[in-house]
């Protein structure tokens, strides 16, 4: 679970001593999983829009919804990780990366780092920016026959729907597919601490 950072010249010492490494292969400054304890310290390196560190192993789950403007079936996606990290605030007002040992899947995203757009881009050419909402850009899967976007409160947020299963039967239609990236990738999303990813954790086939 290596992390890539943007340390420009001037910083390498600093970045050096905060416990990065430099590849003269790739000509890459590194965090290796090891020293992900030092995220803090890292953090002027990463992408500011980036709040969440996933894992290397990329889980994609993979389900078919219906769209609500055509009626068409599609295959849809939601982005998911066995445990991560996320930048917060804690009871001093200081920010700290903390790590979150649970499995999630995330939505509402506003940022996900070039490594995972390249495969989204590949692999799911339908999850993709849906046109602005109140000055915000989200990912969301889209119609492969009417091009509408298919938002994540219809997919995620509604009991019994695609990705909030409500028993082991509903989960088990999920399906929850590895990606391994050569980087960990970045996000900037919401996610939910409740029955339905442990439904999807514990039910969902994993391929």
């Amino acid at each position: 679970m290596t992390l890539l950072l943007n340390v420009p010249a001037a910083d390498t010492n600093q970045a050096e001593s905060a416990g990065a490494v430099y590849h003269e292969d790739t000509s890459k400054w590194l965090l290796p999983d090891a020293a992900y304890g030092r995220l803090h310290e890292v953090q002027q390196w990463l992408a500011p829009e980036g709040y969440i560190v996933l894992s290397d192993n990329i889980l994609i789950a993979e389900s078919r919804a219906v769209c609500s403007h055509c009626g068409h079936t599609n295959l849809v996606i939601a982005i998911g990780s066995d445990f991560f990290f996320e930048r917060d605030i804690n009871e001093r007002d200081e920010e700290v990366w903390v790590e979150q040992d649970f499995f999630a899947l995330f939505h509402c995203l506003t940022y996900i780092s070039d490594n995972l757009v390249g495969l989204l881009r590949d692999s799911y050419p339908h999850y993709r920016p849906a046109p602005p909402e109140e000055g915000k850009v989200y990912w969301y899967n889209h119609c492969t026959q009417c091009q509408q976007p298919m938002d994540d409160h219809r997919l995620m947020d509604v009991p019994g729907q695609t990705f909030h299963p409500r028993n082991s039967e509903e989960a088990a239609t999920i399906t929850l597919r590895t990606f391994q990236s050569k980087y960990a990738p970045l996000l900037d999303a919401d996610y939910e601490v409740s029955q339905h990813p442990k439904l999807i954790a514990e039910f969902a086939a994993r391929i």
